[in-house]
């Protein structure tokens, strides 16, 4: 586990650190901060629709190619994204890196998976989405520094040395793990699904953008919807499908993801909400605001690894009804300090939601794995990941697009309690998870 955390830390650390340097990156390269963004969107886009096919590769060819594959991706591509001539390359750059991630994340999760018996599963789970979710935080503290003092290129310069180092690692030390399925890849399915999560997070991006219209974006993810009707009707019909159908209808599967769905809807929503609280309420900076934030990731990293070990006492039902529902509390913390502009509150709201969403990550994670066959580990662990992204994004625009460009009280309260309810339908959810393994 200590030889593949590497490689995906420092690309979740420099995701951190692009978010924030999106403005030098703009003026740099001589382009609007619209486009600039791309940089970060693209890469968790590209992330997000990777994952499931990256996964399905890992159990046909083994995990281990597969992540070396990725890792080899990233050496190549975050050099040159520091060398980066225009908007357009560095895009290009960053995509390639977010595909990377989605298939190193698919295949060190099943890694992490195999290479632990069940009765200690649920603690690797919980060491290593801890180390993973530590890296924002340090991103945010070094790799802030690396661009304050020599400028964003040279961010990538660090990240191209955790890179290598992350992969010769992983190549000596990693041994072969899964692969040996005698199944032909679906490629249909594998572009089918592309395709669909593709439009629904492009349009969930643009949604509210000045520049685009809502129509765009409508039809963007109605055209999403067909393509992943389609997916579903092609894997219904194929021998060998990427995600099988009788495992959606488990509910020790399908329940945790979506349950992780809509967390994930409700943390990172207001993790982009949180920096206005503080500027336009609170009238701090938004540099002082940053290390506060930063101990929300913190939190989060040391609560994943407790929650590793809470998943064994409170069992698979429990845990995630008590961590959403602190999830859940959480945000009403953050919409009373909209209200009040009240520090106590917000700092309140900081530590309880990464309480509740750090102890139920891993146990959300063992439950799913433990219901599909150790050989679709790898497509299990993607598919968790594009619903993941999903998530992701619909909460982070859906929760901004809330706030609107008139910033109040009232505004970054209704947010907050937008996210507060998608916690409470997880705690609903999550009351549907059988206690026993299925």
């Amino acid at each position: 586990m200590a030889a593949i955390v590497p490689v995906q830390f420092g690309v979740s650390m420099s995701l951190t650190v692009i978010a924030v340097a999106v403005g030098d990156i703009a003026r740099d390269l001589d382009t609007g901060t619209d486009a600039a963004s791309w940089t970060v969107t693209g890469a968790i886009l590209a992330s997000a629709v990777s994952t499931s096919l990256g996964g399905k590769l890992g159990d046909i060819y083994g995990h281990r190619r597969a992540f070396l594959a990725a890792a080899v991706m990233l050496v190549v591509v975050t050099p040159l994204s520091g060398l980066a001539w225009n908007i357009e390359s560095l895009i290009g750059f960053r995509v390639a890196a977010g595909v990377a991630n989605g298939v190193a994340t698919a295949a060190g999760t099943a890694m992490v998976l195999l290479a632990f018996p069940i009765a200690t599963r649920s603690r690797a789970i919980g060491w290593y989405q801890s180390a993973l979710s530590g890296a924002p935080a340090i991103g945010l503290i070094v790799g802030g520094q690396i661009v304050e003092q020599f400028g964003w290129r040279w961010v990538f310069a660090f990240f191209g040395v955790i890179a290598v180092i992350g992969l010769v690692t992983s190549a000596t030390v990693v041994r072969p793990m899964g692969g040996g399925l005698d199944v032909s890849v679906d490629y249909w399915g594998g572009l089918t699904l592309t395709a669909g999560v593709a439009l629904v997070l492009v349009g969930l991006t643009l949604l509210g953008n000045d520049g685009v219209g809502t129509s765009v974006s409508v039809i963007l993810m109605a055209g999403g919807v067909v393509f992943l009707a389609a997916f579903a009707r092609i894997e219904q019909r194929v021998p060998e499908p990427i995600i099988s159908m009788a495992y959606l209808r488990k509910r020790n599967f399908s329940i945790p993801i979506w349950v992780v769905t809509l967390a994930n809807f409700s943390f990172m929503g207001g993790l982009v909400v949180t920096p206005f609280l503080f500027t336009e309420r609170l009238g701090w900076g938004l540099g002082a605001a940053t290390l506060l934030l930063a101990v929300r990731p913190i939190t989060f990293s040391s609560c994943a690894f407790a929650g590793g070990y809470i998943h064994p006492r409170l069992g698979a039902r429990m845990t995630p009804v008590v961590g959403s529902s602190l999830l859940a509390v959480g945000m009403v913390f953050f919409a009373l300090s909209a209200w009040q502009a009240s520090l106590g509150w917000t700092v309140a709201g900081l530590f309880v939601v990464a309480i509740g969403h750090g102890i139920q990550l891993p146990s959300l994670t063992t439950t799913a794995s433990d219901a599909v066959e150790p050989e679709d580990y790898g497509v299990a662990s993607g598919m968790r990941g594009t619903l993941t992204q999903v998530g992701v994004t619909t909460g982070m625009q859906t929760m901004v697009i809330m706030i609107g460009t008139d910033i109040t009280g009232n505004s970054l309260a209704s947010s907050y309690l937008l996210g507060a309810s998608a916690a409470i339908v997880a705690v609903a959810l999550s009351l549907a998870i059988s206690p026993r393994s299925s």
